[in-house]
């Protein structure tokens, strides 16, 4: 094989594996909302503050992000006894959680995670 051929596929295999690599660090970040009635909330972001709602579970997707996270969502039928739970995910790996259950039994109106996600 030529010098230059075998030159070309080195850099190509270069290319293709910082491909690789860079996906697998840039995974979808994903917010996971589960609650059994209605709800609404909002996910803050360094950019911008953008509302939320859904009825049961609902995933979410801010894409690749990096950086300071809020997600605040409260349950629509206060004084409800069902627990309301978020995920923070990063591609499958939950990154944080949080729900509405109180030590020792009772239940919070709202689910408030903050995170910062780095790369």
């Amino acid at each position: 094989m030529s010098k230059k051929i075998e030159i070309g596929l080195l850099i190509i295999s270069i290319f293709l594996v910082a491909v690789a690599v860079s996906g697998c660090v840039a995974s979808p970040v994903k917010v996971v909302v589960n609650y059994p009635g209605s709800w609404n909330g909002t996910i803050t972001t360094e950019k911008e503050t953008r509302t939320i709602e859904g009825t049961g579970e609902e995933t979410i997707d801010l894409g690749t992000y990096i950086g300071s996270l809020k997600v605040d969502v409260e349950k629509k039928d206060k004084d409800s006894n069902e627990t309301l739970s978020i995920q923070l995910m990063r591609g499958d790996e939950i990154v944080n959680s949080a729900n509405s259950s109180v030590s020792g039994g009772g239940e919070l109106d709202d689910a408030i995670l903050s995170v910062h996600i780095t790369a």
